[in-house]
């Protein structure tokens, strides 16, 4: 059988394969980490090519299982990775891999981001080493054996492997929940945040009225609740609206319960005494 025989074989059994789930795939870490898969795959050389940039958002338009997500919400995503990534390669590249670890908590998940790469990455006939590569990088953020997917792992001295390696091990979420603990440490932005709980959308002007602070600390206070994860910032012509990241404070959440019921690791066995 060719080369593009076996590819078309795999690709459409794979997303046979993703459409039976597609019921069981409606989370926003699995939205989130799909996108940035394909965001990466679009630019898996290095470049962000026009034509390659209109030609994965629109197999994102079209493909079944993402569908189902609103389709404004994941052009926007996409086109916010490309744009980190067109700024700095590799910062995008990391903060992309952020996104897609964040799937590894639900296994079922993170095997439909991989397939999403593949099937998007091969779409056109030619999933080529520069695709294959970010497909592998995943692979390891998520703690997926490459070999599962026929991504012939790398050996340990090359640097190619190396240095997938290395970008996997950068992505992996460590510090986000420190840093949503810490932006709600503060007295002043619990009584800012919770004029978001309602789902309201507010400016800095409006929030900096209801709160009583001025213009400048709300602002502040803002930013570092949106780093937290707890507000996301929307554009409204010329004005930045806040409201509340739903998707993401839950998500948060769950790894804060997973983490504080964590069983401890093991100790060594005490030294016998003589």
């Amino acid at each position: 059988m060719a080369l593009w025989d076996r590819l078309r074989d795999s690709v459409q059994s794979m997303q046979a394969q993703l459409t039976a789930m597609k019921s069981d795939l409606k989370s926003g870490a699995f939205r989130d980490a799909s996108i940035a898969m394909c965001a990466l795959v679009a630019a898996a050389d290095g470049r962000i090519d026009p034509a390659e940039r209109e030609r994965v958002a629109q197999l994102i338009a079209t493909n079944d299982v993402l569908q189902r997500f609103p389709s404004y919400e994941l052009h926007r995503r996409f086109e916010e990775h490309l744009d980190k990534l067109t700024v700095d390669f590799d910062l995008g590249k990391v903060s992309a891999m952020q996104e897609i670890a964040k799937a590894k908590r639900r296994p079922a998940e993170a095997l439909a981001v991989i397939q999403i790469g593949i099937v998007i990455g091969g779409a056109d006939g030619y999933f080529d080493d520069s695709e294959r590569a970010v497909v592998r990088t995943a692979c390891v953020a998520l703690d997926i054996p490459p070999a599962e997917f026929d991504l012939a792992p790398r050996t340990a001295d090359d640097p190619v492997g190396v240095e997938e390696e290395l970008y996997a091990r950068a992505a992996l979420p460590g510090d986000e929940l420190q840093v949503f603990l810490k932006a709600l440490a503060s007295g002043t932005r619990q009584k800012l945040f919770s004029h978001f709980a309602d789902g309201e959308e507010l400016t800095v002007g409006e929030a900096a009225e209801r709160t009583g602070l001025g213009p400048s600390t709300t602002s502040e206070h803002l930013a570092v609740l949106r780093r937290g994860g707890l507000l996301q910032s929307i554009r409204d012509g010329k004005l930045v609206r806040y409201r509340a990241n739903r998707e993401n404070i839950t998500e948060l959440l769950e790894q804060l319960h997973s983490c504080l019921l964590a069983p401890a690791e093991p100790h060594d066995p005490p030294l016998p005494r003589r």
